[in-house]
């Protein structure tokens, strides 16, 4: 199982990829007992677009970089957060329309989407459904057991440990590891 977690946004896009794997490093499945399955960390970054740039050309930038990341990675699923309620109702549009693209790149490649909204997040992996962003991070961290240096990884946005979580809640939710 390869998840491809999306915290999608008009300006800034993170993605998270993670694998479900055995302990050994082989790829894991439902078959074998959750005990000996791990979810891996394998890369995460973020998508930028201008703000003064129209919303159609970013949507085009965010479509492309995606169906670039997705033809590199492969995934299996992909996970979004489910939509909220938006103070802004133009805010609202432009952030649905950025749902819409990866929805299509899912629908493309025969990809299942799931959605899960920020208490379902951090309940699984804090615990706690109003746990602050500092702590899902730390869990983030730990359940991937990142060593940000040694991976290669500059930073942790704020972006990337969102769609990371994504991918871990959904890897939680699917087999039950905890």
């Amino acid at each position: 199982m390869r998840v491809i977690g999306i915290d999608l946004g008009t300006i800034c896009c993170g993605y998270g990829i993670v694998e479900l794997r055995t302990k050994n490093g082989e790829v894991g499945t439902k078959k074998l007992p959750l005990s000996s399955q791990l979810p891996v960390y394998i890369a995460s970054g973020v998508i930028r677009m201008n703000s003064k740039t129209p919303l159609p050309e970013r949507l085009k930038h965010l479509y492309t970089s995606l169906k670039k990341i997705i033809n590199e990675y492969k995934p299996s699923q992909l996970c979004i957060e489910k939509i909220f309620y938006h103070k802004s109702i133009s805010s609202a549009f432009a952030l649905g329309s950025t749902r819409g693209i990866a929805m299509l790149l899912a629908a493309e490649d025969n990809m299942p989407v799931f959605e899960y909204n920020s208490t379902e997040l951090k309940m699984a992996l804090t615990g706690y459904g109003r746990a602050e962003k500092r702590q899902v991070k730390e869990m983030v961290i730990r359940i991937l057991n990142l060593n940000l240096s040694s991976q290669k990884i500059e930073t942790l946005s704020e972006d990337m440990t969102d769609a990371l979580a994504l991918c871990v809640c959904h890897i939680n939710n699917q087999t039950g590891y905890r």
